[in-house]
């Protein structure tokens, strides 16, 4: 068994959060995971400490989860920012061994805040790169120890990741393992090789992108929309050019899965509640949703696209 397991997403927040979790635990094993997958790796995995970073909890499974964290044997220590109600939160608080969750904040921040006098100072900028890769850069904490530094650079350092993870060659969780040990030895995001080169290619990629969505993009109401695109990395980007060339205050990105579609949501109008909306809408069609206010996801039936536009649409009403 091993001493100690890190689950982590595999976004550039749960890449930072899990190098600096690793950071403080050097020889712990890195595995990524996400909502949906989170119960079943939680069940499989055997370790004496289990840190789980930057994983929301998928409604329907919250049971079984609350489950796991009552019946495993191991220490338990959860850190994450994605919205969860009072009485979750609670019971989390009673089953873990440590349960830090904060909204509006990075898991990054967070991890780092706990870690921060067992671990280099300098692993500081492992959270900035979280934050600002999460679009939570405008926290106290963030804003006071940017200054510290250059923030070109630190900006530049973002981009590698959160650029170069959605080329094939770094998207699988092996290289993203390669990023976090990287990242937790103390090297820079442009340390990795072959990761900068992703990253411009990348760029590149994304303005070939909003070509193709202005001619493909469709609307429905308030909603632009986009289908089985063949840039599946570029999911947030895609439903945020479905969303401005059509000139609507919501868009999505939605890829058709065997036995499901796959929903990514992202908004211009900063006033919507994207988690709300996804998770109200998916579970109106028999799905599941939820995220943050300004990035969400769901998973419906292949059968249920049209009806979740409509269910979003009356909801924003």
């Amino acid at each position: 068994m091993q001493e100690t397991v890190i689950l982590t997403h595999a976004d550039t927040d749960g890449i930072c959060a899990g190098a600096v979790s690793l950071s403080r635990f050097p020889d712990a094993g890195i595995f990524f995971t996400k909502p949906v997958s989170l119960a079943h790796d939680l069940k499989h995995t055997e370790a004496k400490k289990i840190i789980i970073t930057d994983i929301a909890l998928s409604k329907p499974d919250i049971p079984e989860i609350l489950n796991l964290f009552e019946k495993k044997k191991s220490e338990i220590l959860y850190f994450d920012h994605h919205p969860l109600n009072k009485s979750v939160k609670n019971e989390i608080s009673n089953l873990v061994k440590l349960f830090v969750h904060e909204e509006g904040v990075s898991a990054s921040e967070l991890v780092y805040r706990y870690y921060q006098n067992s671990i280099p100072k300098e692993r500081v900028w492992i959270a900035l790169y979280g934050a600002i890769g999460d679009y939570t850069e405008h926290t106290p904490f963030v804003e006071e120890r940017i200054k510290n530094w250059d923030k070109r650079a630190v900006y530049f350092e973002v981009s590698t990741i959160s650029l170069g993870i959605k080329n094939e060659e770094f998207s699988g969780y092996n290289a993203k393992r390669e990023i976090v040990r990287f990242l937790a030895e103390g090297k820079n995001p442009s340390d990795v090789p072959g990761l900068v080169r992703n990253a411009k290619n990348a760029v590149n990629r994304e303005f070939d992108l909003y070509e193709t969505i202005k001619r493909k993009a469709k609307s429905f109401e308030r909603i632009g929309y986009v289908i089985d695109l063949p840039s599946y990395g570029f999911r947030g980007s895609s439903a945020l050019f479905a969303a401005t060339v059509t000139n609507s205050p919501l868009g999505i990105c939605a890829h058709t899965r065997e036995k499901y579609i796959d929903i990514t949501m992202r908004t211009r109008d900063y006033g919507l509640k994207l988690n709300v909306l996804a998770e109200q809408a998916a579970e109106t069609v028999g799905g599941s949703g939820g995220g943050h206010p300004h990035a969400a996801g769901a998973k419906i039936p292949k059968n249920a696209f049209k009806d979740f536009l409509k269910a979003l649409n009356d909801i924003m009403k």
